[in-house]
């Protein structure tokens, strides 16, 4: 008699706080702990099921572990509100106060675990099938395609625990009774990825490759290009830095430590790791069917020309790039953080014109001001200066920390604004939009990396200048000398360096940056170089009123804004108030509504009756260059009003965007730069985990056990 699945949200309070309590069987119609299959169509559903954990229980694209974790927490990212507000900020700023396991988001840990269990017992059920034991393990097939998804989906599993908890429980069969998992330890992360990556390379032989037929090589399930992809991420941790307990004494570079924090450690084998991502990421990127989005289609030219934008409006308009490799499937009309977490910020209702979209992903003013070449076709798509209300009216973004219009520049990339059928964009939270895992100029940019610390600059810059082309207006006069030239200028350390500032440009938002600075062991150093760059930023602001970066852009301690209705813009020549690319200069009358680019509000918004829609967009002067006596005077005659902008970063007395235990990166202040300490970005591991080991787990890092 088959058991059903236990469905164990494995090692914390669905395993270890009672035994009594969560190993008693459970039903579940839909799935068996010991799975068998008469067919591929069987086999096919039960991936299903894993697939609706990937979206519904992991955490590793929205809610928990993305969102208080993965998206927010670098030099360029960070979350809206005051850190001290809520115990989530407090792993997002490296600890700014002593580590209490209530700060970390455990949630993410059941559900990747009860993930892995569903792999498991389906990977097991295939590893007991005749038929997928007889078929070709050097070709595609439609068992073992299968088989591959299930590997690809556990081995994803591990690539997260590892990189966000260290060393983790590693379990590769089937939980059926308590004794399969009972006073089970850690496993050191090496071993799980190395083991991982045996198994990706084994099954990429046996999948098939996107887009090749049927329904299972979408980019909303895992194919060959996925694993490819998946052994280039997972290799490049193994290969990169890492946080090691303090006890740790094994071989590798040291290059941070702490008594309770552990010590920052790469592996001596780590070029072993690097020309293995290598060779497969030259399989994705030279044979596979992924294609780098390179033209824009769209009409109007002067409008759109953002090939860079069209990404992401496929997903608005709910299609698939043909850059996207996967994406996680979500629902229109069922719960979906896209773009209430991960967009454009509105403050309207639930319900509204757009609905209220929370904005947990911000940038810090250096990012944007700073980083940023002010013609690269990507700082506006991925961040907005300005969100919208409840009417389809547009609103500034102020740097008064809070959430949705207060907290800081925000990410762009989705906008309820901008979907085509608004159907499920009146209401928060069920737009339905897919959440991407991997796409291709993720993939050529660590491609490019690897090419790099391999010593063949050559083909690092081929790749990189694919990327860099993409970005730039290829009319505009001085294209070559941004692609071509910038490319071919770079070598050895500088190449290097200019394709991780790349990834920073291209991936904003994306859940990359906080970890690729962490495996390049460069996270306390860019830290620390944002610290001493608000600083200056924030005593220029109080002493001049403004602060020059070093691009030459200006961030001012106040700006003019005016309201524009749809008529009003429209008497201007404007004949959508939702703007695209623009590249007009600052006489034209229309720079101020559209510069910066990628903003405004949709026209086609349909309300009832009882709800007036206002249609309106700001234009906005002195954004990036402060305006003089002369031009305050005109602008004011002409209707604009003075904004308080750049001074509400310095005039909160708690000092939450200055360098100071409650401002940014408390937990990691320049002393302890100084002192050569390691950052604790790491994650606890559950206190019901350990307490229900029998002494076989526990956490490193200064974290308690309880």
């Amino acid at each position: 008699m088959k058991r059903k699945i236990i469905y164990l949200g494995l090692l914390s309070t669905l395993i270890f706080s009672s035994c009594q309590d969560f190993l008693e069987t459970q039903s579940d119609s839909n799935f068996e702990s010991e799975f068998v299959f008469q067919s591929p169509s069987e086999a096919d559903k039960a991936l299903l099921g894993a697939y609706q954990l990937v979206s519904s229980e992991s955490g590793i694209h929205s809610n928990r572990l993305f969102y208080e974790v993965t998206g927010v927490g670098s030099d360029i990212e960070l979350g809206p509100e005051f850190v001290s507000n809520s115990g989530r900020y407090n792993g997002e700023n490296l600890y700014y106060k002593t580590p209490t396991l209530a700060d970390n988001p455990p949630d993410s840990w059941n559900g990747i675990y009860k993930t892995i269990n569903r792999c498991n017992t389906i990977i097991a059920a295939f590893e007991k099938n005749p038929e997928y034991l007889e078929a070709d393990k050097t070709t595609p097939s439609a068992l073992t395609h299968l088989y591959g998804e299930a590997i690809a989906i556990r081995a994803t599993m591990y690539f997260e625990l590892t990189r966000n908890w260290g060393d983790v429980i590693y379990f590769t069969k089937p939980i059926l009774s308590e004794s399969d998992y009972k006073n089970e330890g850690l496993t050191d992360r090496n071993t799980i990825q190395e083991a991982e990556l045996d198994n990706l390379v084994r099954v990429e032989p046996m999948m098939y490759k996107l887009n090749s037929g049927g329904n299972a090589t979408t980019a909303t399930r895992m194919t060959k290009e996925y694993v490819q992809g998946l052994i280039g991420r997972l290799a490049l941790i193994r290969g990169g830095y890492a946080l090691r307990p303090p006890s740790y004494s094994g071989d590798g570079d040291v290059i941070q430590s702490h008594s309770t924090r552990g010590k920052m450690v790469r592996r001596s084998d780590y070029l072993t790791y690097y020309t293995l991502a290598n060779t497969y990421l030259k399989k994705l990127v030279y044979e596979g069917n992924a294609s780098l989005v390179t033209t824009d289609s769209r009409t109007p030219v002067e409008k759109f020309s953002n090939p860079f934008q069209a990404i992401f409006q496929d997903g608005m308009d709910y299609k698939i790039s043909p850059e996207m490799i996967f994406e996680v499937s979500q629902t229109a009309g069922s719960s979906t953080e896209r773009p209430y977490a991960f967009g454009r910020p509105s403050g309207g209702g639930s319900t509204a014109y757009p609905p209220k979209a929370y904005g947990q992903i911000r940038f810090y003013p250096t990012y944007y001001f700073g980083m940023f070449d002010n013609k690269d076709l990507r700082r506006d798509v991925t961040v907005t200066t300005t969100g919208l209300g409840g009417v389809a009216d547009e609103k500034m973004l102020l740097f008064k920390k809070g959430s949705t219009t207060n907290g800081g520049l925000s990410l762009n990339k989705w906008d309820y604004s901008r979907m085509s059928d608004k159907t499920h964009a009146i209401k928060q939270r069920v737009a339905g939009i897919n959440a991407p895992v991997m796409r291709l100029g993720d993939m050529i940019l660590l491609l490019a990396e690897t090419y790099s610390v391999l010593g063949d600059d050559a083909n690092a810059r081929a790749e990189l200048l694919k990327i860099r082309q993409r970005a730039f207006n290829p009319s505009d006069s001085e294209y070559t000398l941004k692609t071509t030239t910038y490319v071919n200028s770079k070598s050895g350390t500088s190449l290097l360096t200019a394709i991780q500032d790349e990834r920073a440009f291209e991936l904003g938002g994306e859940g990359q940056r906080k970890m690729d600075l962490v495996r390049w062991g460069l996270l306390a150093k860019k830290v620390n170089e944002l610290q001493t760059q608000m600083t200056a930023m924030a005593d220029a602001l109080r002493a001049n009123g403004s602060y020059t970066f070093p691009n030459g852009n200006v961030i001012s301690s106040h700006i003019y804004t005016k309201t524009y209705t749809l008529a009003q813009a429209q008497a201007l020549g404007l004949n959508d108030i939702l703007t695209g690319n623009t590249y007009v200069t600052e006489s034209d009358p229309l720079y101020p509504l559209l510069f910066p680019a990628w903003r405004g509000t949709a026209t086609d918004w349909a309300a009832p009756s009882s709800v007036t829609l206002k249609k309106s967009m700001l234009a906005i002067k002195g954004l990036f260059k402060p305006l003089t006596d002369s031009e305050i005077t005109t602008a004011t005659t002409a209707g604009y009003t003075k904004v308080a902008y750049g001074i509400d970063l310095v005039n909160d007395s708690a000092k939450p965007w200055e360098v100071n235990i409650n401002g940014i990166f408390g937990g990691y202040l320049p002393d302890d730069y100084a002192a050569n300490y390691s950052p604790l970005y790491l994650v606890a591991i559950p206190a019901a985990t350990i307490q229900a080991s029998g002494g076989n787990v526990s956490n490193d890092y200064g974290f308690p056990n309880q």
